[in-house]
């Protein structure tokens, strides 16, 4: 499977594959209160579809990445950027995803000294406009004075307990993350949930703090026990 984007002649195939891929398909159906049948139900056209997804351009060659590094991350951000106003197409093989779509919107920046750029897209169906008849006019909605009773949350607390992982051998950060989320660049989370336990280990054996050349949590020691968010 194969992530792709394509503008006229030039293309970017994703580096680094999304986990998941999500579509939301939404309709314009209207209920509408009449006074002498109650509410009733006006059928719209179908919606456009909203396909999402995340991952991250790599600084670095990765052994899981879907080919060779072959351009700094940020060729790939400015390219993206150059498409916002522009149909484009997006492919995902093996699938039947093949729609022109439009950027809705993307959201890109670094969380950590590796120089991956972590970023989120969201795109929408293209429709272009076309001219219909006017339609005919409808009633208009009617607003009830009546209030809808409060619905009583009885639903137990199902919450999931959190993960924790307690660090044995060479285990980085970076490596902790690959293994939990598949992907190495979630390192900053698994930080940032940790800070204070892993500044104090890193003190303990006589560093001012975890960072080396910028990377936080770089100075990482056995048996530190820490949670998986």
């Amino acid at each position: 499977m194969e992530y792709w984007l394509k503008n006229g002649n030039k293309s970017i195939q994703l580096p680094i594959r999304p986990e998941s891929f999500s579509v939301t398909f939404e309709n314009t159906h209207q209920t509408v209160n009449v006074q002498t049948k109650g509410d009733v139900t006006i059928l719209g056209k179908k919606g456009l579809k909203t396909y999402a997804f995340e991952s991250f351009f790599p600084e670095n060659d990765y052994p899981f990445a879907d080919y060779a590094k072959d351009r700094n991350p940020w060729e790939y951000v400015k390219e993206i950027l150059k498409w916002q106003e522009t149909p484009i197409q997006f492919i995902v093989t093996k699938t039947k995803l093949n729609k022109k779509v439009i950027i809705k919107s993307f959201q890109f920046g670094e969380e950590d000294g590796t120089g991956d750029i972590k970023y989120s897209l969201t795109m929408d169906d293209y429709r272009p406009p076309k001219y219909t008849k006017p339609a005919k006019a409808v009633l208009e909605p009617v607003e009830s004075d009546k209030k809808k009773p409060e619905k009583e949350n009885n639903r137990p607390d199902n919450k999931p307990k959190k993960k924790t992982h307690t660090v044995s051998g060479k285990e980085t950060l970076r490596s902790i993350a690959k293994k939990y989320y598949g992907s190495g660049s979630y390192s900053s989370k698994i930080y940032n949930a940790n800070k204070t336990v892993i500044e104090k280990e890193a003190k303990k054996h006589g560093h001012t703090s975890s960072s080396h050349n910028g990377v936080k949590g770089w100075w990482l020691y056995n048996g530190t026990k820490l949670v998986i968010p």
